[in-house]
């Protein structure tokens, strides 16, 4: 199946550069998890804060679990702090 993985802030820097603003297209199984897809990438999977399919929230319990299906879209964001 097809997914598209969007990285964003600095994790935008394991993309290739001329991917980084829309994201890439992968080809995965329909066993392939969120945290595999981010080793794949080699994304710092303790930094990775925020994980949306399709805008909704993965949580951390079920980001080593088979979750997606042809055409979803993966967005990952690491931690950030404000003031």
């Amino acid at each position: 199946m097809k997914i598209t993985v969007k990285l964003f802030a600095s994790f935008r820097q394991y993309l290739p550069v001329e991917n980084r603003a829309e994201g890439i297209s992968m080809q995965i199984n329909e066993s392939t998890t969120p945290h595999q897809i981010l080793k794949q990438l080699k994304v710092p999977i303790d930094q990775a804060h925020l994980l949306l399919v399709n805008g909704s929230f993965i949580e951390p319990e079920k980001r080593d679990q088979s979750i997606f299906k042809n055409n979803d879209i993966l967005a990952v964001w690491p931690a950030v702090a404000g003031g």
